[in-house]
């Protein structure tokens, strides 16, 4: 027989599995849609070297979803670290 525990337990698995899908699938439109403005720009604008922050690369559809899929990771990393130590220290 299943304790209350148990499916807490349970729940708290299928919730992980839940947040590390959502937040793949937001990479995965991050990085659509960098690929999509990577296109866009050389395109429309004739412009094909792109600087930010001092830092010059040519602009083409993977150096865009690579940037905004790491943007979008790391973003996403942070706040679940923030989280989860928020988490931890009300626990306590």
């Amino acid at each position: 027989m299943a304790t209350d525990s148990d499916r807490r337990g349970g729940r708290s698995l299928e919730r992980r599995r839940l947040v590390v899908a959502l937040g793949l699938a937001l990479v995965t439109a991050a990085a659509a849609l960098g690929a999509l403005i990577g296109y866009a720009i050389p395109v429309r604008t004739g412009v094909e070297d792109v600087t930010v922050l001092g830092i010059t690369f040519v602009a083409s559809p993977t150096t865009g979803a690579l940037y905004a899929s790491v943007t979008v990771g790391v973003f996403l990393a942070t706040l679940a670290f923030v989280f989860t130590s928020i988490a931890h220290l009300e626990d306590d």
